[in-house]
């Protein structure tokens, strides 16, 4: 039988004789016999690739739906051929690539391990810790035994007491009291009063006093050309012949055949004390006036005022410038005093209000209270021997002192 075609179409016997030709041919011959279940078998391709491989697969083998219209055109089975890219739909097996989304799903799991985070949390617990620190805190308060200290102050209370002790050294001073004995028995350096203005016990190896042991004194003899102090020309010097008050050496002035004021000047305020221990070959208080110390108002006693202790009329008394104190001719308690003898005497000269007392011992020989001729601006004591009528005395002075403050015999 001849198989042309009809009206330009195959007829269905013509489809079967094809599709057995096919099947021959080894093409495709499951797809063929399934004929509508083509697609099945791409379908179970869609089932391996899950979702998105199926797709591809489905799509391909749509493409062969035009066979199913009974198309005559042999390039159509062609197509169906091509159906059999639905084997592309095998492609779809990418789809395993699904399971990698498994991967992630899996390590969106591992921040579970996250949790571990919570560890931190026994981290803060660890924190608690630092409650230990509060202990340390505690400890501090250890420190409190500072108060201890308070103990070391009554230490200081005992020291205290050791300075009582200490007091005791004040007994100690008591030996001072001792010294004053040595006011009394004229021993060297105890003559000499804190704060004196001058003191002299003439131990000297030579020379006028200087500082030995307070004090200056300068040596005056204006109506003796050529007089020195002490070497061949001497007219007055150190005595060590053994006839000191005190001591190895004492002051002498060596009688004169004229006039002459021989003198050691010291300066002085205006109100000052003077004791001194004074001897003589001769008594003091001859007839004639002679003079042995005074105040006056310069070094030199022919320029200046000088009240002058003096000896007149057989007494001693006072002298300004041929002005008496005490006035008269008789003596009184103010008589001459014994030759070859030390006397002790103390005068008090106050320029201010004229007072003029002298003492020999403890007795008071004179007592001129504000006497004007006294009332001068005193600035200088001299001693020595003011020889206005020679009588060839000598005289000798010891421990002679000179204070702003009050003195006294022993």
């Amino acid at each position: 039988m001849h198989a042309g075609p009809r009206h330009g179409r195959f007829g269905s016997s013509s489809l079967i004789w094809l599709t057995v030709a096919v099947c021959a041919l080894g093409m495709g011959c499951s797809t063929a016999s399934n004929g509508g279940l083509g697609p099945d078998t791409t379908g179970a391709g869609g089932t391996a690739a899950t979702a998105t491989g199926g797709a591809s697969a489905t799509g391909s083998g749509g493409s062969i739906d035009p066979l199913d219209a009974g198309s005559n055109n042999p390039t159509g089975g062609t197509l169906g051929a091509d159906a059999s890219s639905g084997g592309g739909g095998t492609t779809g097996t990418g789809g395993f690539k699904g399971t990698g989304g498994s991967t992630v799903s899996g390590a969106a799991g591992m921040p579970g391990g996250g949790a571990t985070t919570g560890a931190g949390g026994s981290g803060s617990g660890a924190g608690g810790t630092t409650g230990a620190g509060g202990k340390s805190s505690g400890t501090g308060g250890t420190t409190g035994y500072g108060g201890s200290k308070a103990s070391g102050g009554s230490s200081g209370t005992g020291s205290g007491g050791v300075t009582g002790t200490g007091g005791v050294t004040g007994t100690g001073g008591a030996t001072g009291t001792g010294g004053a004995t040595g006011t009394g028995g004229g021993a060297t350096g105890g003559f000499c009063p804190s704060g004196a203005i001058f003191c002299a016990d003439f131990e000297e190896a030579s020379g006028v006093p200087l500082n030995d042991p307070v004090g200056m004194a300068t040596f005056e003899d204006p109506n003796e050309p050529g007089a020195t102090f002490g070497g061949a020309a001497a007219v007055m010097d150190l005595d060590a012949s053994g006839g000191a008050f005190d001591g190895n050496q004492s002051l002498r002035i060596d009688p004169s055949s004229g006039v002459s004021v021989r003198t050691l000047v010291v300066a002085v305020p205006a109100t000052f004390w003077v004791r001194l221990y004074i001897k003589s070959d001769m008594a003091i208080g001859q007839p004639n006036h002679n003079s042995f110390f005074g105040a006056g108002t310069d070094p030199v006693y022919s320029m200046g005022n000088y009240v002058e202790l003096s000896e007149q009329n057989g007494c001693v008394l006072l002298n300004k410038n041929g002005m008496l104190y005490p006035t008269g001719t008789t003596c009184g308690i103010n008589g001459a005093l014994s030759a070859n003898s030390w006397h002790c005497m103390t005068a008090e000269f106050d320029g201010t209000t004229g007072n003029v007392h002298v003492f020999s011992g403890a007795t008071q020989i004179i007592n001129a209270a504000a006497w004007t001729p006294a009332a001068e601006a005193f600035n200088s004591f001299s001693f020595g021997y003011f020889a206005y009528n020679p009588n060839g005395a000598t005289v000798w002075y010891d421990d002679v002192v000179i204070s702003a403050g009050p003195l006294s015999c022993p």
